[in-house]
């Protein structure tokens, strides 16, 4: 093929992301992933290579690239991926029950002066919501937090509670989301977000969780998490007794919110560790091809030994390319790959076997 003749080239915002066993085109400018072989992938990065109409079609058609000429290819840059956190901490979790007695005002006040712009409040019983919610108002609606979601038990008197309290502003916050909720209700003032679940708790349980309607498609997640661990990085928590963590469903706690800043927390690099592990360096997601659009849990894990083993609540096997509630879904164990001493070992003629069996 002529070195000058147009060719189908992707745009800058469609990320190639290559798995082991199939491919994924990212949209990022509509949040679109687009499944396709790892054949079209090494397709559209060697150009030189003879056309083919099949490929060509299905990045036209679905708006992916553009046909362009050698002058045309050189002017669609890549996409710039440096990434440079606007703040030391990005986003916190807060546990409080009734018998919460560290000092709330304290934090909230350091987390202001970290440049903190979300914030979760996990209000583990109606007590505490009613006793903390009003000091949660004052000592954030003119702070750095621009977020603020907070998750609050059903009770029969939360309507009467919110209406009341709400009639004046609260200008962080953003969303209520009501658990163990038999029923819902409207709030007087619709300037918030009110979801209502069945949720039983907000306990450590429910943390980890990895599925299609968890996946983030978009340029700043996506250039932040090819830097840093989706989940962790940038984050503090403090659990419900007052100790400061990464996150409440992790076992490993630092010190006492009381007793030490929230600064002197984050600089520790053993805090900061977990930042880095992102999903190129986590054993299986690695081949994932969803790795850059998954949020990633290093508390629940397969193997607690290995802080880079996959996360034990993903039930997707990308080297058969099947969530556990496809027909003929197999764990990685049992489709041939394993763990062998500090390696992974991937038995590639018994997964060639069952892919052949299972898509051919």
């Amino acid at each position: 093929m002529k070195a000058n003749k147009p060719v189908v080239t992707l745009y800058p915002n469609i990320i190639p992301v290559k798995g082991f066993n199939r491919s994924l085109l990212m949209d990022l400018q509509n949040g679109k992933p687009y499944l396709v072989p790892n054949d079209l992938v090494d397709y559209v990065e060697q150009p030189a290579h003879p056309r083919f109409e099949a490929y060509d079609r299905f990045i036209l058609e679905n708006e992916l690239g553009i046909l362009a000429d050698p002058e045309l290819r050189d002017s669609l840059k890549p996409l710039p991926l440096e990434h440079y956190p606007a703040t030391k901490i990005s986003s916190a979790i807060l546990e409080l029950d009734e018998h919460s007695s560290w000092n709330l005002a304290s934090v909230l006040s350091s987390l202001d002066a970290l440049g903190t712009q979300f914030l979760e409040v996990r209000f583990l019983d109606y007590p505490s919501l009613t006793s903390c919610f009003h000091l949660l108002r004052e000592h954030t609606n003119d702070s750095t937090i621009e977020f603020i979601q907070v998750l609050v038990p059903f009770d029969p008197e939360l309507k009467h509670f919110l209406d009341e309290t709400l009639e004046e502003r609260f200008l962080r916050l953003s969303k209520i989301l009501v658990y163990r909720a038999p029923s819902g209700f409207e709030l007087n003032d619709h300037f918030y977000d009110l979801v209502f679940t069945k949720q039983e708790s907000v306990s450590h349980e429910y943390c980890g969780n990895s599925s299609p309607e968890y996946f983030t498609i978009n340029l700043p997640s996506y250039v932040r998490n090819r830097h840093f661990n989706s989940c962790l990085a940038h984050k503090i928590s403090v659990d419900r007794n007052g100790y400061i963590c990464n996150c409440p469903s992790m076992s490993r706690k630092y010190a006492h919110a009381d007793s030490v800043t929230l600064s002197e927390i984050i600089a520790l690099d053993e805090f900061r560790e977990t930042w880095k592990y992102t999903k190129d360096r986590v054993w299986i997601c690695s081949d994932c091809e969803f790795r850059w659009m998954c949020p990633d849990c290093r508390v629940f894990i397969q193997d607690e030994a290995n802080p880079l083993s996959k996360p034990s609540k993903c039930r997707y096997n990308p080297y058969i390319s099947k969530w556990e509630t496809e027909t003929g879904y197999l764990p990685e164990h049992e489709s041939g790959v394993s763990v062998q001493g500090n390696r992974l070992h991937i038995d590639t003629e018994k997964l060639h076997r069952l892919n052949t069996e299972l898509w051919d």
